[in-house]
């Protein structure tokens, strides 16, 4: 099978014709589903991932220094990112969900562009699957990840084209080298991951190449402009006292925090995360055979542009799903870029082809229709929240009919939050030990209590750490303690059950033997559905905290 090109005869490219006649329907739809379904996406809930980052951005905007101030074992990119929007747009959800719908977009068009044929069919199902995952999935630095990666992308296919010119000058080379080497450098500081894509994408346009000439100046330039985005980012570190801790995070802590990360690939995290990605996890099924096929196979004429473009993108999907599967954790928002990026190959393969199969086309619709039907954008009760959306925007109530992940209520929240207001809970006087009750630190403006933010997941992921946790918690001014019943492995029907002892005590199925640890045992002063606050005895605190390490309980993850 041969790829269609400018010096292809006429009668030897009926694809991209085809691909044509549906672009207007294609058109349309994407129009529909962006007035239909966008209301309701800036009005669903953000991840409790979002509002710790928020936390740091204003402990950074206040004069803090990060990782001293908060335990972070990521890159500081995000928080970066997050300085940024909330200094220039405010601290409502809303700001930030538009913002990251904006960086979505863009990586749509780019994508778009890249692949060129079927441009709307593309982004059509790019944004229908955006559109359609859960919550965990938005406002991530995975999905923004991809802006450099795929601008990285299309200027190393630019830079291929401008190598194979040998007119092309030394200067010219270097200059557009280091401006990609400036995007992918600036991809780093989001997420270090990104060296492997990157890495391999440069080493395919290499094999790409009849000549290596120039070959020097090129990957001179790439590395001159990572080392001069490394050094801006290093600096800000040094300038703002953070570098110390910076490097004691990457070089101490998150030796611990990758061996963690590689128990969590387990039978239970697996199959939950591929009922949540369905039925978008099938493209790997398709693409990951064909990309490998696309890399291998003998092209009559394989310096034609349509075959660097399917290779090089080839290559950065299948880069992507591996240093996925070798270095990261089964999240969703880990593995929806490599989906994306699949549904973005497969277009390109199929419509830049000499032809398309009555197979291709029956699984590409087949696809696309059950991804539709499967999509709670399509039901009436989402369709339903529009004009609520627009009249009251992003309500609690409104949050939990849009929620796809069953925690926290957030109508329980916000009773949880009006408690401590009524018990003047000022700052370093709340803990929360469950990770998804972290957003009232930034509702109601509260310091946590110590560094350790993410309690429960940091003494898990950080073992040996556990001392310097304790003792944190002991010398902390802390009077009550958040907990979510179902982070104890309850479901949402058994931690909303009220047994005889009344509301301010443990449901029924609450395991007995966690009633006698740590936070569990502390008395119950209030509780809201699944969300609890334990009041901490004044000076017994220190004691209970001293009597032996805080017992670990592995987080539950969303149903």
């Amino acid at each position: 099978m041969s790829i269609a090109s400018p010096e292809t005869p006429a009668a030897m490219i009926p694809a991209l014709p085809h691909g044509s006649r549906s672009s207007l329907p294609a058109l349309l739809a994407l129009i529909l589903l962006v007035i239909a379904a966008t209301p309701q996406l800036i009005c669903m809930p953000v991840t409790n991932d979002v509002s710790y980052y928020d936390i740091q951005a204003r402990t950074v905007l206040n004069g803090g220094i990060m990782y001293r101030d908060m335990v972070e074992p990521n890159f500081p990119g995000v928080v970066w990112i997050h300085m940024g929007v909330r200094s220039l747009f405010g601290w409502s959800t809303g700001a930030l969900r538009c913002f990251d719908l904006v960086l979505f977009s863009f990586n749509v068009i780019l994508l778009a562009r890249f692949v060129s044929a079927a441009r709307f069919q593309l982004s059509f199902v790019l944004v229908l699957t955006y559109y359609s995952v859960s919550e965990w999935c938005h406002v991530q630095r995975d999905v923004w990840l991809l802006i450099p990666a795929v601008t990285g992308l299309s200027l190393r296919y630019a830079q291929l084209q401008r190598m194979k010119n040998a007119t092309a000058s030394s200067k010219s080379i270097y200059f557009h080298a280091l401006l990609e080497g400036l995007v992918w450098g600036a991809g780093v500081w989001l997420k270090p991951h990104l060296v492997i894509p990157a890495l391999a994408v440069w080493i395919c346009g290499l094999l790409l190449l009849s000549t290596r000439r120039q070959t020097l100046k090129d990957l001179a330039g790439l590395i001159t402009g990572g080392l001069i985005v490394g050094l801006l980012g290093i600096g800000w570190l040094i300038s703002t006292k953070t570098w110390p801790w910076f490097l004691e995070m990457q070089l101490e802590w998150n030796r611990e925090y990758l061996a963690a990360g590689n128990s969590l690939w387990n039978k239970t995290l697996i199959i939950n995360l591929l009922a949540r990605l369905f039925p978008y996890w099938l493209v790997h099924l398709v693409a990951i055979p064909m990309a490998v096929r696309s890399l291998f196979k003998k092209y009559p004429d394989p310096a034609r542009p349509e075959i660097m473009r399917l290779r090089l993108l080839a290559t950065l999907y299948l880069a992507w799903c591996l240093q996925v599967v070798l270095l990261q954790h089964p999240y969703d928002y880990i593995h929806l870029p490599p989906l994306l990026l699949g549904i973005a190959f497969l277009t390109l393969r199929v419509h830049c082809s000499d032809r398309i199969s009555l197979g291709y086309k029956v699984l590409a619709g087949g696809f696309v229709i059950l991804a539709l039907v499967l999509s709670p954008v399509t039901k009436p009760a989402h369709l339903r929240l529009w004009a609520d959306c627009i009249r009251q925007g992003s309500t609690n109530e409104i949050r939990n009919q849009l929620a796809q992940i069953p925690y926290p209520d957030w109508q329980d929240l916000e009773r949880v939050g009006d408690f401590l207001k009524q018990q003047q809970a000022g700052n370093y006087e709340v803990t929360c030990y469950s990770n998804d009750l972290v957003h009232l630190y930034r509702d109601l403006n509260l310091e946590p209590s110590t560094r350790y933010v993410y309690l429960n997941t940091h003494a898990t992921y950080f073992p040996s750490k556990g001392p310097l946790i304790k003792q944190a918690l002991q010398k902390s001014p802390q009077r009550f303690v958040l907990t979510n019943l179902m982070s104890a492995g309850l479901l949402v029907n058994q931690a909303r059950e009220i047994g005889p002892a009344g509301i301010n005590s443990h449901p029924p199925a609450f395991p007995k033997q966690l009633q006698t640890q740590y936070p569990w045992n502390l008395p119950i002063a209030f509780r809201s559905g699944t969300l609890v606050v334990h009041r901490v005895p004044a000076k017994a605190a220190a004691k209970k905290s001293s009597a032996k390490p805080v017992p670990l309980i592995q987080p539950q993850e969303p149903e």
